[in-house]
């Protein structure tokens, strides 16, 4: 499976992983150089995909949306906060 998440510090983060545990302490332990200066991060929000292209394809679709906040209120998505 694949997962798109969002991560939230003093702004909002979109990414894309086959590990969402994994990924959630690599951001979490700066060991990811977009988010390696900010310690306060939590999970906000993630969806669940079973192909990796269309998750990749949802990940870009935000991104390229400039508005993540937009995305918060999908139902689809599973609110963790």
């Amino acid at each position: 499976m694949f997962y798109v998440y969002i991560i939230k510090w003093t702004r909002y983060y979109v990414g894309y992983t086959n590990n969402i545990e994994r990924r959630l302490k690599q951001h979490k332990n700066g060991n990811t150089p977009s988010t390696n200066k900010y310690w306060d991060i939590s999970l906000v929000w993630y969806f669940v995909f079973y192909n990796k292209i269309d998750a990749i394809n949802m990940e870009k679709k935000i991104k390229k949306s400039g508005h993540i906040e937009r995305y918060l209120s999908f139902e689809n998505f599973i609110k963790i906060i």
